[in-house]
């Protein structure tokens, strides 16, 4: 799951350093979209709809006329006003000092570092979103992307006033069995195919769970009808086909892919989602991207990485707003998602409560880039390995002991056959280990 990571470049932070982490090994992340380039047509142009019934401004972060309210710096605000004891989430945590950095290795020998093409470039989002954002206050109501009231309680369910509830997963009946095509097989088409950068699509699955569940409430993106041939997006990165490289279907010259729908058999159970996997990973583009997918295809001299690199956290943020915006053209960057990474000083309680607003309170899971040596999926005694990975965190029980989140990781059977790694299988983790592997050696944070 190797992919490139750069830390989000916030407008209020001149000179935020960037790192090169990726997201990879057996599950490297990517994007793309359907063959007639306009999935989950139904809704896709919808706005945002971010609203306050009391404020409205104009802000060259949202479109003109957007309901935009004044928000307080997060020093400024230490808690919820209804007394639940809310703490704004740390999204602006720097770095430490080089010398105490280098003390926690960058990179492990399953995420070699490498130079990623510049053709998927971080959109800044202002500081007074990411103060909203972190203060609990963007929140989805009937379908759409609301901003509360300074005086709510984030922790208050909008639709009914009562608390976020101790506990509460998502409903995984479908969700579970989104898992990545395998890195060789057969296609939907009956086509015979090796690819191996199919191995590394945990950024585009965790994408496409995550998805799945604004589809449910918003109507869009089209996760389970998505169909079609997708192919690695060489030719939109500028890079040449790789040789040696996948073996995939061609047509009158040209690698055509392999073809994918939203439900399919061809791993012997019936899995779902993979036309969708496979947009995330080949077509998706959010508007200021050059390239095609939210994995990286290619270096900074346009060589070709062949399997895929992955995609990084700033790269699944972007592709995951885009799609959940509806493809909303004017502020799609600060829709829902912003990023959280490993030197928050209170990650533990963030990553908690992070959870306990998208899944608790909003319904939308949220996708964290984890080191798999902190997965029960991934354990093999000394043999578990230290690869970047991805996976969508859909449940949370703060009332067990010791408390837990559920998260579902795409990477089925085929990809990771360890004893503990079922197709369809939703895992169950301690909350502390969940954090131990966001903050162990090629961790990297978190999506809300």
């Amino acid at each position: 799951m190797t992919a490139p990571f750069a830390t989000r470049r916030l407008a209020a932070l001149a000179g935020a350093v960037a790192f090169l982490f990726a997201i990879g090994g057996f599950a490297l992340l990517a994007r793309g979209g359907d063959p007639s380039g306009t999935p989950g047509a139904t809704g896709m142009s919808g706005a945002t709809g971010l609203s306050d019934a009391s404020t409205a401004a104009s802000s060259s972060f949202w479109p003109a006329g957007t309901p935009v309210p004044v928000a307080s710096p997060p020093a400024s605000d230490p808690a919820s006003p209804a007394g639940s004891g809310f703490q704004p989430i740390d999204m602006l945590a720097t770095p430490p000092p080089p010398d105490k950095a280098s003390a926690r290795p960058s990179y492990h020998s399953t995420d070699k570092p490498f130079h990623p093409s510049p053709a998927r470039p971080y959109t800044d989002q202002s500081v007074d979103w990411v103060t909203l954002k972190a203060a609990g206050r963007v929140a989805i109501v009937d379908g759409r992307t609301v901003i509360l009231s300074a005086t709510t309680d984030p922790l208050l369910v909008p639709a009914t006033g009562a608390l976020v509830p101790a506990a509460r997963t998502l409903d995984t009946s479908w969700s579970r069995w989104i898992v990545e095509p395998p890195g060789r097989g057969t296609d939907e088409k009956g086509n015979k195919y090796t690819d191996r950068s199919y191995w590394n699509l945990c950024g585009p699955g965790a994408a496409t769970v995550a998805l799945y569940y604004w589809q449910r409430l918003t109507g869009h993106p089209n996760v389970t009808g998505t169909s079609g041939y997708f192919v690695d997006p060489y030719a939109a990165e500028g890079a040449k086909w790789p040789s040696p490289g996948p073996l995939v279907a061609y047509s009158k010259g040209k690698p055509i892919g392999t073809y994918w729908s939203g439900s399919d058999s061809m791993s012997g159970f019936n899995a779902h989602g993979r036309g969708f996997v496979m947009y995330m990973a080949t077509k998706s583009q959010p508007p200021t991207w050059k390239a095609t997918g939210i994995a990286v295809w290619a270096d900074d001299q346009k060589a070709p990485y062949y399997p895929t690199r992955g995609a990084s956290l700033d790269a699944i943020e972007a592709g995951l707003n885009w799609e959940a915006s509806g493809r909303n053209p004017n502020g799609w960057f600060q829709s829902w998602y912003g990023t959280v990474n490993i030197f928050d000083p209170t990650l533990a309680r963030d990553l908690q409560v992070a959870v306990m607003l998208d899944v608790g309170r909003d319904g939308v899971p949220v996708v964290a880039g984890v080191d798999t040596f902190d997965l029960p999926n991934w354990q093999a005694g000394a043999s578990t390995p230290h690869t970047r990975h991805a996976v969508a965190i859909v449940g949370y029980n703060n009332a067990a002991n010791p408390p837990t989140f559920s998260y579902i990781d795409t990477c089925g059977h085929s990809c990771n056959p360890r004893a503990g790694n079922k197709n369809g299988q939703v895992h169950v983790i301690a909350q502390s280990k969940m954090v131990a592997a966001l903050q162990d050696a090629v961790g990297m944070g978190f999506t809300w």
